[in-house]
Order: structure tokens, then sequence, then C-alpha cells
């Protein structure tokens, strides 16, 4: 059974995730989470402080999820290939609703806000971890470039599969990124991506999907 606090992260985040920051007020989130006022401002003394302790959690469950998954396969194409493979998979899960840190951005846009900061934080971390495994075949200046090139990619697969509703979105976005790859010399030789079965769960089931699931 997981700790109070905890307890209040994940109601958070499932929360969060299904209707957005400011809908949601830090009463339902203490009925929800079954615990009294007192521990929630024991713990979060105030809602920026909960949104911003659940999106650096939510960042380290995405990372791990994606680095876990990329980091099985060997070869810096390979592993490329893998981390839109993931974001097929996160697409096709059927309880995908967007990106939390894109609708964070999009609800506190000044980007000196402690939430902004955190959204684009996690973006800046998945790029580097696009760089990082990009500069196993060109210099780290390419992969920089090419990282952030790739990163819209997937950005605009998430966006497009949410608002479409489109499942090949990430897909499509794999078919741009591998003609951007040959076009700076790299070698892809595939241009598709192995088919994700519906409703495949790509994050733990303890997270925001269902954080009740056992």
């Amino acid at each position: 059974m997981p700790n109070k606090r905890q307890a209040i992260i994940d109601t958070a985040m499932r929360l969060f995730y299904a209707h957005g920051y400011h809908v949601i007020g830090v009463d339902r989130i203490i009925a929800e989470a079954g615990v009294a006022k007192m521990t929630m401002y024991k713990y979060f003394p105030s809602k920026t402080s909960l949104i911003s302790t659940v999106l650096r959690e939510r960042n380290a469950q995405f990372l791990e999820s994606l680095s876990s998954f990329a980091g099985s396969f060997s070869g810096a194409l390979e592993k490329l290939k893998a981390i839109f493979t993931w974001h097929d998979r996160w697409l096709n899960d059927g309880a995908f609703n967007g990106c939390m840190f894109i609708s964070a951005a999009a609800e506190y846009p000044d980007p000196s806000d402690e939430i902004h900061v955190v959204a684009k934080l996690h973006k800046q971390a998945v790029q580097d971890y696009i760089a990082g495994t990009l500069q196993e075949s060109v210099s780290k200046e390419v992969a920089k470039d090419l990282a952030a090139q790739l990163l819209q990619l997937l950005e605009g697969a998430i966006v497009t599969g949410l608002v479409f509703s489109d499942k090949k979105a990430a897909t499509t976005a794999w078919r741009t990124a591998a003609a951007l790859l040959a076009a700076n010399g790299i070698a892809v030789g595939y241009f598709t991506l192995p088919q994700s079965k519906p409703d495949q769960e790509i994050f733990p089931p303890q997270t925001i999907y269902n954080p009740l699931k056992k």
C-alpha cells in the first residue's frame, strides 16, 4: 500500500493527466487520495509544489521507461528506431491522453514559472537523450542539431496523435526521421515501425494510466 505522500502524488498525477491542472482543485485530490488536508499541506504547502513534484516524478518514469526500452537495442540506429517505436506504443496505449508536459507549459505559459520550467527541462532531457544516442554515429555538433529536429517530429506526433486520434502518428514521424537521417549521411534502411498491439502498456501500471491497478 503506498504511503500517504505517494498516494497524493499518484492521485494528482492521474487527475492532472485526465483533466488538466487548473480545473483540478486541491480538495478533490485530498478526497480521492483519502488523506487529511493537514497531511496534504504537510507534504505540499502549495498546489504549485504538488504539480512540480508530480511532473518531476512523471519525468523520471518517462525517461526510465524510454531508456530501458531503447537501451535494450544495440547500435545508434536501432536505438533511434526504438525511441520512435516506444512513442508509437505510447500513442496506441488505450489511456493515451497527450503529454502532461505540453499541457503544463500551455496552462502555465510564463517561461519563468516553476511549472513551465519543469516542463521545459523534461523536453530538454528527452532531446539530450536522443543526442547522446546519435553521438554513437555522428559528431557532438551534428548530434545536437539532429536531436532538436527529431524531438520536433516526436512532439508533432504526440499532438497529432491526440488531436486527430491518429494511431500511426509516430510511424509517420519515423518515416520523416529516416529521410532526415539519410539526408545527413546516416543510412537507415527501413522506414516502418513494428505494429503496436492495441492498448499495449508502455508505462508501469502503477503510474498515471491506472495507479490503483495491481
